[in-house]
């Protein structure tokens, strides 16, 4: 399962994974991301869902203001904290500049140490270590802001949604090949990404 979603067939996962690093550069870094969660970006135009910086900011509103909100309970992603994104972005592209020769503080802490450089194209999942549907998400959020949760309606996923891309319910994902390369026990779970977004 480390190539793709714990539902899906493994062929499936293997195939879509080779097609994609078969089209990549040689000694690139494929990272698969899941539903990328955190505080509002710094930047006036980034990610926003709507009139809102991003999707906690949205379902923190809707729950505050006691307005109601559907969230899919049938559709399940490996929420990823947007902290640990970044830290394996910088992770793969410090081992880049590593390779190119140029001198690297590789995990930031100013000791100029070194790490092992990769010569092939590798695929990782980048998610956190929670399998949540996106209703979970809404009923932690209500339980860190200690306020009502009854205007987060639970529903199911239509099979079609319209304008949306076409994806599988569940593509919650194996992540144990990236935490083994990042060096560390596990990413952030849903109750981590929230508690550090509503400090």
């Amino acid at each position: 399962k480390e190539l793709g979603g714990t539902t899906m067939p493994d062929t499936i996962q293997l195939d879509t994974s080779s097609s994609i690093a078969g089209t990549a550069v040689s000694n690139s870094i494929i990272l698969r991301s899941s539903l990328i969660l955190g505080p509002p970006t710094p930047f006036q135009n980034g990610c926003r869902k709507g009139a809102f910086p991003s999707f906690l900011q949205f379902i923190e509103s809707r729950l505050l203001s006691s307005t109601p909100a559907n969230y899919f309970i049938n559709e399940f992603r490996s929420v990823v904290h947007v902290e640990d994104v970044i830290r394996s972005i910088r992770h793969f592209v410090c081992q880049a500049l590593l390779d190119s020769g140029d001198d690297v503080d590789v995990d930031g802490d100013g000791d100029g140490d070194s790490a092992p450089v990769k010569k092939k194209t590798s695929v990782f999942n980048l998610g956190g270590s929670t399998r949540a549907s996106r209703y979970d998400v809404a009923l932690e959020v209500a339980h860190r802001l200690k306020c009502d949760a009854s205007s987060a309606n639970g529903v199911d996923r239509p099979p079609t949604v319209p304008g949306g891309v076409r994806s599988p319910p569940d593509i919650s994902m194996n992540v144990d090949k990236l935490t083994e390369e990042l060096g560390v026990v596990k990413m952030d779970g849903l109750k981590e990404i929230v508690l550090t977004t509503f400090k």
